[in-house]
């Protein structure tokens, strides 16, 4: 699963890597941490607006959602799609015929069952670059106020070997892509049976984790922090891998 996200580089150096400018108007802050539940605005390429980084709230709400009670509920449901039931589930299928997305980021949290204990990593390119995950998207209108909120979920699949160890539950990944597979995923022409062509575990080597502060695991705190990121021994470490 993926509920939250680092993207802690200047805007300059996102939009260099991505050869793609942020949407004039958008005041881009890095960010340590962010985690889904607070729904958060997070800068996103989406198939239908492909020349800019746009910001996106993190939270799908599907166009036919009628009032904003129905859609403060719905968006804690959609903050993941699974690939499986991609086109299957009402809150996701038109979106995932028409509206797919890029998100970048420089790494994503998960947290590691072990001996009773709740383990947290840090996952991260292996070259220290960005890191672009695979969503969809959806533009609901307000019916209370008129504003449009633009928003996404990130799909996820099965693990790889390397997450399958952190993630040891449940073995899901977000749906990471390399550089050349953005154009792929954003592809207008982009036939669905093609998806599973493109959205696969993306090779070990690709990626790089390590363990982080328990900071991280608590919400009381400040979490928007470089500590939050940086390496951490625990007592359990020799048996992670």
């Amino acid at each position: 699963m993926c509920f939250s996200l680092s993207l802690h580089i200047e805007q300059h150096r996102i939009e260099k890597a991505l050869h793609v400018p942020f949407k004039p108007g958008y005041q881009f802050e890095p960010f340590y941490f962010i985690s889904a539940f607070d729904f958060p605005i997070v800068p996103v390429i989406t198939s239908q607006s492909p020349q800019f980084l746009s910001p996106m709230f993190w939270g799908l709400i599907p166009n036919w959602v009628k009032t904003v009670a129905q859609a403060n509920e719905i968006r804690d449901k959609t903050l993941n799609a699974r690939i499986e039931n991609l086109f299957e589930k009402k809150s996701f299928r038109k979106s995932a015929y028409s509206t797919r997305c890029v998100i970048p980021s420089t790494g994503l949290f998960e947290w590691q069952h072990l001996n009773n204990r709740k383990i947290p990593w840090y996952i991260t390119s292996s070259n220290n670059e960005i890191l672009p995950l695979a969503g969809i998207s959806s533009q609901w209108v307000n019916p209370e106020t008129g504003e449009i909120a633009e928003t996404f979920s990130i799909i996820t699949l099965p693990a790889n070997r390397l997450m399958e160890n952190i993630h040891n539950t449940k073995k899901r990944m977000p749906a990471m892509l390399t550089m050349e597979q953005i154009n792929q995923w954003l592809d207008t022409n982009l036939s669905i049976n093609d998806y599973r062509r493109v959205l696969k575990p993306i090779n070990d080597e690709l990626i790089k984790a390590y363990t982080i502060s328990p900071l991280v695991s608590n919400p009381n705190k400040n979490r928007n922090v470089p500590k939050v990121i940086s390496p951490y021994k625990y007592p359990e470490q020799k048996k992670l891998f």
